[in-house]
């Protein structure tokens, strides 16, 4: 039977007190656990619980078991195409693909009892424009290109910055005259763009689109642009499956299941145990060790289990659906070997000084044969090998394998010693040991504490620039190179990489949405997330040409307007071969799935676009 198929489901409940579980014969043979609290244990928690704002996937990940989207992802799939309606029931698209029409699922309430319906949507994406920016590095973008008028609001933002007068100015005209968002009936919303945009449903769903109580909003901040933005940076109100109870900074975040879930019968009807978790502890714990022993002892059910400890428990074997199949621990689940889509990079910081702490230093990374040079010499090879046990695919250019328009005979930089130190004199020909001594020949490298892999990718880059030095072609500093690696908690990390103040960085993106616009514009386009934090505008690249930031963007957002196969591929050719030439970038990785739970635990279906949905979980006995 499929399982998009509508079955009927009898429960007959058994209470087994002694044991202290009960059976339900939906599935026989099932015997739940009577405590059904998960403890998951995290490297990083939520920037913000404003799901409008937040835009790192510590926060998503727990905002997609709070807050609920138009449309979702089909459950127990793989599929990224989100055609699995949530608060809408579905939606129909004019022929000129500028006008999306969304029928609304009645009967929903949010955490705090307001109705849900079409102007609650239309508030929304309102409150999108207005509070969604985060100082330009929020989410937002992703709606506020496509939908009429919004591109102004957003011009508006980077020319003068979040919540200016300016800013205001142009929401307001945005708001009140422009019909982005037109109510047509108490269910039935109409959303128009300023051009076609196929990945618009998609975008939607990433956790921007996420619909918050506008009751709670506009007691809490309200929606337009300007002001504090404290209550709702720490509080949540939608209508998932759980409720946000507490948040303790650098701490947990503790969760509830929502007993008045619209979802709560029909769920039933696909997944028989859902609704069974009370509660959802996510604990803050940076050390790997301790979140293994953790879990091997049962005080947690799942963590961030980094694949540079994969065979602690992965048996090697390929993949199986169980999770049983793939644990050498009879007391874990392990599931790997599903590529994701999933990029891991470092980022050379290009603006022309960095404040480190205060001391304002020349960036190495202006001299493009700097980068260049590293480019050539890290040791992509060892890294996937060695460091991710080969649980990672190689990475060529930000659009990975697997998504439309990416370009399989893209050149990539491999490791070459000859070319690397080729480069690395050609670079301190051109003035890179006066910057080195402006560094008092320091260079750092930094990753998020508790990521042993963006640890070990930074030791790397340390034996990388080494080799080069140590090359006895190479021309070496006046005085010795010193290269430091730094640990940084999340937030930290996150404040400092938005600053401009790490020379170097390692992160990693997962998608919004399953198209190469996501990857293109926040890798690539001047005003794009990654850019405009590395300076790519104002790079300089081979021969000294200054990156051709108008022509680049135009690629991307005519590739973003059309419809034509043919030229999309085109187009995104360019795009791709243009920032790899740059070297703004190293191109580590891309993902490769790894899960570890509990052998009691039961849910977890690998999807690219998410991770776990705590409401389809349940716990045997």
């Amino acid at each position: 039977m499929e399982r998009n198929q509508l079955i009927a489901v009898i429960v007959i409940v058994v209470v087994v007190g002694a044991a202290g579980a009960y059976v339900l014969l939906s599935q026989p043979g099932v015997v739940l656990a009577e405590d059904q609290s998960i403890v998951y244990e995290t490297i990083g928690l939520p920037e913000y619980m404003d799901p409008h704002k937040n835009y790192e996937t510590a926060g998503s990940w727990i905002h997609y078991n709070i807050y609920e989207t138009l449309m979702t992802y089909p459950w127990d799939t793989a599929d990224s195409n989100p055609t699995n309606p949530l608060l809408a029931t579905g939606y129909t698209i004019s022929g000129d693909g500028l006008n999306y029409t969304f029928t609304l699922r009645q009967g929903v309430t949010f955490h705090d009892g307001t109705p849900f319906n079409a102007t609650c949507v239309q508030m929304n994406i309102w409150r999108m424009l207005g509070r969604g920016w985060d100082d330009g590095w929020g989410p937002v973008w992703m709606i506020a290109e496509p939908i009429l008028g919004g591109q102004a609001v957003e011009d508006a933002v980077f020319e003068f910055g979040d919540g200016t007068p300016e800013h205001i100015a142009a929401w307001a005209n945005w708001k009140a005259n422009v019909s982005a968002v037109v109510v047509k009936s108490d269910y039935e919303v109409v959303i128009r763009l300023a051009y076609p945009f196929a990945p618009f449903v998609a975008a939607l769903t990433y956790e921007v689109g996420a619909i918050i109580s506008p009751t709670y909003f506009m007691a809490h901040e309200g929606m337009a642009p300007g002001g504090t933005t404290a209550w709702m940076d720490e509080h949540a109100c939608g209508t998932g499956p759980f409720y946000l109870d507490s948040w303790i900074q650098d701490d947990r975040v503790f969760l509830i299941r929502n007993d008045n879930y619209w979802r709560k019968d029909l769920a039933k009807l696909t997944h028989p145990y859902a609704g069974t978790v009370t509660n959802v502890t996510i604990k803050l714990n940076p050390d790997v060790n301790s979140r293994i022993l953790n879990i091997r002892a049962g005080t947690t059910d799942s963590c961030d289990w980094p694949v540079t400890n994969a065979y602690d428990v992965w048996n090697n074997v390929t993949v199986i659906g169980n999770g049983k199949g793939q644990s050498m621990d009879p007391n874990l689940k392990c599931w790997t070997g599903y590529p994701t889509f999933d990029v891991m990079f470092l980022g050379f910081n290009m603006n022309p000084y960095i404040n480190q702490s205060g001391v304002i230093t020349e960036s190495p990374w202006t001299n493009f044969y700097a980068r260049k040079a590293l480019s050539y010499a890290f040791d992509y090879e060892a890294l996937i090998k060695n460091v991710c046990n080969g649980i990672a695919m190689p990475l060529q250019g930000p659009i990975p394998k697997g998504m439309a328009y990416h370009d399989d005979n893209l050149f990539m930089f491999k490791r070459n010693m000859t070319a690397a130190v080729e480069a690395w004199n050609l670079a301190m020909d051109s003035g890179l040991d006066d910057i080195l001594a402006n560094n008092s020949y320091t260079l750092n490298i930094y990753y998020n504490e508790g990521n042993t892999q963006r640890e070990a990718a930074s030791l790397l880059v340390a034996q990388a620039i080494q080799e080069i030095i140590d090359d006895p072609a190479s021309t070496n500093p006046t005085e010795e190179l010193q290269v430091d690696a730094y640990a940084a908690a999340w937030a930290d990390y996150l404040a400092l990489n938005r600053n401009r103040q790490l020379p170097m960085f390692f992160l990693g993106w997962a998608p919004d949405y399953a198209d190469a616009d996501n990857y293109a514009s926040p890798f690539v386009k001047s005003t794009g997330t990654f850019p405009a934090r590395v300076g790519l505008a104002g790079s300089l690249g081979e021969g000294g040409v200054a990156w051709d930031a108008e022509t680049v963007d135009g690629w991307i957002v005519d590739a973003a307007k059309s419809s034509d196969p043919a030229t999309r591929t085109a187009l995104y050719k360019d795009i791709q071969e243009a920032i790899v030439a740059q070297c703004a970038f190293l191109w580590c990785y891309q993902g490769v799935s790894f899960q570890v739970e509990r052998v009691e635990m039961n849910g977890y279906v690998f999807n690219p676009m998410h991770d776990m949905y705590f409401y389809h979980y349940y716990k045997t006995a």
